[in-house]
């Protein structure tokens, strides 16, 4: 496990987030794991 990931510190790449389904959907620009986001709350991983 990176350190990355065992932190949390995710960061979603805006470039290429989209929408899709009624939610933002993006990669972390580190580990480039799914992340998801609701209009309004903060970006997650999926």
């Amino acid at each position: 496990m990176s350190l990355h990931s065992w932190l949390g510190r995710h960061v979603a790449d805006l470039k290429t987030s989209h929408w899709d389904g009624g939610y933002f959907v993006s990669r972390c620009v580190l580990c480039q794991k799914p992340m998801i986001k609701l209009p309004g709350m903060p970006w997650r991983l999926r």
